[in-house]
């Protein structure tokens, strides 16, 4: 928990003095997947959680991207959904390629959704602010920083993509988040 809160706090720094920078390099989207289906296991099978990833007219797999930073998003929004979804629940990853890109990239379209405690409308309007809580999530005790999401979101805008997010309290979460990748 503390190395996760240093981790944490350091990303923040990186990120608030400009001193992380994209590494692109060829990624196959598939090894991305699986990898955070291997990463998500243990604490699905502890959590006695449904875990569903899948891929929907992806026809371009291997892109140009920052591996590190894009498992980082996706883990983290993926951790978040876990964390926050209570045994018997569903937590899904579904990646979507969309049309329009220009000639040599890909539009995706990145979905994480759940069925867990979800968020009130109060709460989601600074969701991405650094140090920010619910206050139904710290009252129950369960761990975090605050910083996730900010740390989410400014990776996010660093690699030119868009992250949105849909929550009702009692009923769940999705987090859509897109981007552009050279193929």
């Amino acid at each position: 928990h503390l190395l996760s809160l240093i981790n944490d706090v350091l990303d923040m720094s990186r990120i608030e003095s400009g001193k992380i920078h994209l590494d692109e390099k060829p990624c196959s989207l598939p090894d991305v997947l699986h990898g955070l289906r291997n990463i998500l296991q243990a604490d699905i099978h502890t959590k006695q959680l449904e875990l569903y990833i899948d891929a929907v007219d992806v026809l371009d797999e291997e892109v140009y991207c920052d591996k590190l930073r894009l498992n980082q998003v996706l883990l983290n929004l993926l951790s978040n959904s876990v964390k926050y979804t209570q045994a018997g629940g569903i937590v899904s990853l579904r990646i979507t390629e969309k049309g329009g890109a220009p000639a040599g990239y890909a539009n995706y379209e990145f979905s994480i959704r759940d069925n867990g405690i979800g968020m009130s409308q109060e709460f989601v309007a600074h969701i991405f602010e650094p140090f920010e809580r619910e206050k139904s999530t710290t009252i129950s005790g369960i761990p975090g920083t605050g910083l996730g999401m900010a740390i989410t979101k400014n990776i996010v805008d660093m690699m030119n993509g868009t992250i949105e997010v849909k929550s009702k309290q009692g009923e769940g979460t999705e987090f859509t988040v897109c981007f552009t990748f050279r193929l």
